[in-house]
């Protein structure tokens, strides 16, 4: 027996990524370093193999920049939590000065607070996208191989192979990581729109309200009425 119908199920879950994105990792695709051995096979002819090898060097060449790329990235967002304080520091200003309008004071430290949270989460992946991980290279121990031409290239296509896909999980994890930063940042340049917009409303249509000083008397100096 179902609690809950599928429809409803479908609509919670679309909220919940609208205001707190997740990402689903799944485990079951990431090979195992018996199945990356296992693979590890080449039919290729003695004529195009120095082809491969080329076409095989850009490949792993393309996945570094792609490493590199994330990690740029990455650093970028880091660097969004300097607008995050200014906004806060703008909503504690107004926090302090204004004791007259407390509707726009709670609606400002709400924002404030979506926005901390927001932008938390954006550096929090970002920082998680630069951590340090297993990363393999080749070295000298792979290209110290005798044999000839065809056997040389045969090798080095093959241990190129193993380090690419022994680095996949690595970049695809730091991928991971950054596509949740990025959903994180575009939902803090909403709470700045939003809360932009809230100041300008109330700038225009609630203003402090004029307060009339009290009558103060007036004396007089009646000082000749009693005079001689």
């Amino acid at each position: 027996m179902k609690l809950y119908p599928y429809w409803l199920k479908i609509s919670l879950y679309h909220i919940r990524e609208f205001f707190w994105p997740l990402l689903d990792k799944s485990e079951d695709d990431q090979p195992t370093e018996l199945e990356i051995e296992n693979e590890q096979e080449i039919f290729i002819s003695k004529e195009n193999m120095v082809k491969a090898y080329d076409l095989k060097a850009k490949i792993s060449a393309s996945e570094e920049d792609r490493r590199a790329s994330v990690e740029s990235k990455a650093s970028l967002f880091i660097s969004t939590i300097s607008v995050t304080t200014s906004v806060v520091v703008a909503a504690n200003a107004l926090t302090i000065n204004n004791n007259e309008n407390l509707f726009a004071v709670k609606i400002s430290v709400i924002i404030s607070f979506i926005l901390t949270v927001y932008t938390v989460r954006t550096v929090w992946f970002s920082v998680k996208a630069l951590g340090r991980k297993a990363y393999h290279v080749m070295d000298f121990e792979d290209i110290n191989i005798k044999g000839d031409e065809e056997e040389y290239h045969r090798a080095l296509i093959l241990s190129l192979s193993k380090k690419t896909k022994q680095n996949e999980d690595v970049i695809n994890d730091k991928v991971n990581n950054l596509v949740l930063a990025q959903e994180y940042y575009k939902r803090a340049i909403v709470v700045i729109c939003i809360y932009a917009f809230s100041v300008l409303i109330f700038c225009l249509f609630f203003k402090k309200p004029l307060v009339k000083e009290p009558l103060k008397p007036r004396y007089y100096q009646v000082d000749s009425l009693f005079k001689n």
